[in-house]
């Protein structure tokens, strides 16, 4: 099993205040994912027949922590729903 792939981290704005509030996002994939093909089909009353072919990545789930390792003082918190996005407080 290979690492995770971190393509980049990001935080927006890039330049605070102190006390001032940034989001820092974490964009990463795993290698180890497989693409599958799907077809939808819908048929009329009359026979006729359409499909249609999407794809889906099985992906292992990815676990996202962002750390203050100069020990600053950040109020870090990883957002509800987006476990790669974290909003974050200078001190």
């Amino acid at each position: 099993m290979a690492a995770p792939i971190i393509a980049s981290i990001t935080a927006t704005p890039s330049t605070v205040a102190p006390g001032g509030a940034f989001v820092v996002t974490i964009v990463a994939s795993d290698p180890d994912a497989r693409q599958a093909m799907l077809v939808g089909r819908v048929t009329d009353s009359q026979g006729n027949v359409a499909e249609i072919q999407g794809q889906v990545t099985i992906s292992d789930p990815l676990a996202y922590e962002l750390l203050d390792l100069d020990a600053v003082g950040f109020t870090i918190a990883q957002r509800a729903g987006q476990p790669n996005v974290f909003d974050c407080r200078a001190p």
